[in-house]
């Protein structure tokens, strides 16, 4: 242990100033500490939702495991849905029978049967058009969402430039494997604590594709989701860029499926990672210096920038360097960089539970050790491999989310 710190204190600072961009160091502490000096002493106004009808949109592609879980906890809110619309997305399982069965017990309104899978751009985009509500909420057939999380974030639109707000996630299956424990500790620093700290300036980039609520009127006038990669933070962006709004609720939660091997996690990450990185770089032009925004628009944007892109793409030479200056050392100036994480971790963890209500697990403090490697190395390796794929390749224009004839259909101009 004495080594470890040894080497620390003797490092180079210019190396340790790095180390701190590369782990993300200041970035989830700071934001927690943020809100706390924020938040401290005031108390929250009681949210009043508006007399607005919300009509909820529920894309579904093989999703009956979840389905009436997610409508009954739809059916117990206490600002109940006007509406409930599922879209069979040419499922292959049970889904559209479960679905037909829900109609015809009243327990949803209509269904929308998709003969060949469409993608979920599509079918949200067909359950807006013919919902009646003020509002669509999309939601995914495996979410579920607290009793007062509908009223919390309809009580958001009482501003009238507010377009779309997404609220609180956690990891419903949560005990199911040593990854979904990483995961919801995750949950917990990159949404509850990074969002909750970007709404303080309006610098939300990403309404979550599991439950976000949308202005109907404007959701349609605006052109719906994308059928391209990424179409949530797609659709996010274009409504920051005709002015709207986009909100953050931190007290509404919902609970949503998350992999539960790591080869599934990867693959989704690696998806995430390559549709954010295509729709901010190359669709957005984000890395561009020289533009004419607002300073939401631009701490947005620097937020991408530099606590995901650039520590990402400087992993491996940082390690290589690493490597170069401290030869056989290197691995003790690493177990340094960790046991510093895991007190910092530990501190963020306490902190994001009292500020959002969530009791930690005893579970995630013993899991505490493995967080900073699995955040700081494992996934920012499987992002490094996300970026360079798609800045080398553009490998998310295959990607199967969207089905490829839906998307040359829609993208290729009748002659």
């Amino acid at each position: 242990m004495g080594d470890v710190l040894l080497q620390l204190w003797y490092s180079d600072w210019v190396l340790l100033a790095f180390t701190v961009l590369i782990f993300e160091v200041p970035r989830y502490t700071f934001s927690l500490v943020s809100l706390t000096a924020l938040t401290l002493g005031r108390q929250r106004p009681h949210s009043v939702a508006p007399a607005l009808r919300v009509s909820v949109v529920m894309p579904a592609f093989n999703g009956a495991d979840g389905l009436l879980h997610s409508i009954a906890s739809l059916r117990a809110q206490t600002y109940p849905p006007f509406e409930i619309i599922v879209i069979d997305d040419g499922s292959v399982d049970e889904t559209l029978a479960i679905a037909e069965r829900a109609r015809a017990d009243g327990l949803i309104d209509l269904v929308i049967h998709h003969t060949n899978r469409c993608g979920r751009s599509a079918g949200v985009n067909a359950g807006a058009r013919f919902a009646r509500g003020d509002l669509i909420l999309t939601v995914d057939p495996d979410t579920v969402f607290a009793p007062t999380a509908l009223a919390l974030m309809t009580a958001a639109f009482s501003d009238p430039r507010m377009a779309a707000v997404s609220c609180n996630i956690s990891v419903k299956n949560e005990s199911a494997s040593i990854w979904t424990e990483l995961q919801a500790l995750e949950y917990l620093m990159s949404i509850s604590a990074g969002k909750a700290f970007l709404r303080q300036f309006e610098g939300i980039s990403c309404t979550s594709g599991a439950c976000s609520l949308y202005r109907r009127d404007i959701f349609l006038y605006r052109g719906g989701l994308d059928v391209g990669p990424g179409e949530d933070i797609e659709f996010t962006l274009r409504l920051r860029r005709f002015g709207y709004r986009i909100g953050f609720v931190p007290e509404a939660w919902a609970a949503t499926m998350a992999p539960e091997s790591f080869i599934s996690l990867a693959r989704q990450r690696q998806r995430w990672d390559r549709d954010a990185l295509r729709v901010r770089l190359i669709q957005y032009r984000e890395a561009w210096p020289f533009r004419s925004e607002s300073l939401a628009d631009t701490l947005q944007r620097l937020d991408f920038l530099i606590f995901d892109l650039v520590p990402t793409l400087s992993l491996p030479f940082y390690l290589a360097y690493c490597a170069v200056l401290f030869g056989p050392a290197t691995l003790t100036f690493l177990a340094g960089v960790s046991l510093l994480l895991l007190a910092l971790n530990l501190f963020n963890i306490a902190l994001a539970g009292l500020l959002f209500n969530h009791k930690p697990r005893l579970f995630n403090v013993l899991i505490a050790p493995v967080f900073p490697i699995y955040q700081g190395l494992l996934m920012k390796a499987v992002r490094f491999w996300a970026f360079t794929s798609e800045l080398l390749f553009s490998v998310s224009r295959h990607d199967d989310f969207v089905p490829p004839r839906v998307r040359r259909a829609l993208l290729t101009p009748d002659l």
